[in-house]
This record gives C-alpha cells, structure tokens and sequence, in this order.
C-alpha cells in the first residue's frame, strides 16, 4: 500500500498571511486538524489545532477586554505560528514509512509532496489515514479503499471490518496499556 492511496488528494489550505482567526475557524469548519500553509502551490509550512488552540471558557472571561484580539493575537498572520519546513513525504511511498515518520517525529499530520516538483504539495497523511491503512481489509479479499465491496464479492465495507476487528480485538485481550520501554 501507497501513501497515494490513503492520503487526502484535496487538502483544505491556508496561505501565510491567513489571519490566525480564519485558520481556527477553516479548522473547526471543516472537522479537520492540520492545514498546510502554501504560497502558490508551494508548501511553506504546516498549522494545527494545537499551534492556535485557546481554551474558550479563559476567552469568555477575558471578553470584556479592551483589544482581545490583539490580545491572543486572533490578528497575526498564520506564518508567525506555524511550523516551517514540516516533515513530508512522496505520495509513492510505502504506507509504512508514513506510519515510522509519524511515529518518530511525533507529529500526526505529514503533507505529501512529489518528489520531482520540490514542495508541490499534493495531499495530506494523518495518523489516523495510517491506522485505517493498517486495519483496512486485504485488497485481494475484495474491498476497494473506500471499504466498498468489489463486484462479486463478499467483503464488508471498511467501517464494519476495522469495526469488527476492533471489537474481536477488546474481546480476545480485554482492556490493556502498552508498556512504555
């Protein structure tokens, strides 16, 4: 399996001088976590959640200030808090390096770019794109990316199976943690 494969092709982005406010609320929006920040199609960073994440009750309380904005810097530029020169990967890729490199830099977005137009970006890869990956039924039983059931077969669709898979899962082990080593 390719990163190509489970990647979003179609990424929602956000250019530098995006105004911190309009990347909180293009995330919140559109249920996603990580924008890639382009300048033309060129991949110049990476902004999530946590980059300008504000706890709403401490914005309620503070809303009688003068200059709020200002304030939290709602204002800026997303340029001034995003990650610059963001860990990538090539869409042609194994799925497995994608799922090591996530793992390793501790980061849970990486944007894909082709390797011969350097920085164009062309998706987006997420831990949970991996996860899917790695719990999705095998092609060759017959279910496509999307979980749909080829012609003539009997696969489930990819919710049920990684549902199913899941609950055998918790059934057979029972609740655990991983030991930290």
């Amino acid at each position: 399996m390719r990163v190509r494969d489970w990647m979003n092709g179609d990424p929602i982005v956000v250019s530098p001088d995006t105004e911190v406010r309009e990347a909180r609320r293009t995330l919140h929006l559109n249920g996603v976590r990580h924008l890639p920040v382009v300048d033309g199609d060129r991949l110049v960073g990476i902004v999530s959640d946590r980059d300008i994440r504000i706890d709403d009750r401490s914005l309620r309380r503070l809303a009688a200030l003068e200059r709020l904005d200002e304030a939290l810097g709602e204002d800026k530029p997303v340029e001034a808090v995003m990650t610059s020169d963001p860990y990538t990967i090539g869409p042609d890729e194994p799925i497995e390096a994608a799922a090591r490199l996530l793992l390793s830099r501790r980061v849970s977005a990486l944007p894909v770019v082709e390797d011969d137009d350097a920085d164009a970006l062309v998706g987006i890869i997420t831990t949970t794109d991996c996860l899917l990956a790695l719990l999705a039924p095998d092609p060759a039983a017959g279910a496509d990316r999307s979980g749909s059931p080829k012609p003539g077969s009997s696969s489930t669709p990819l919710t049920s199976s990684v549902s199913a898979r899941l609950q055998d899962d918790t059934e057979t082990s029972g609740p655990h943690r991983l030991a930290r080593q």
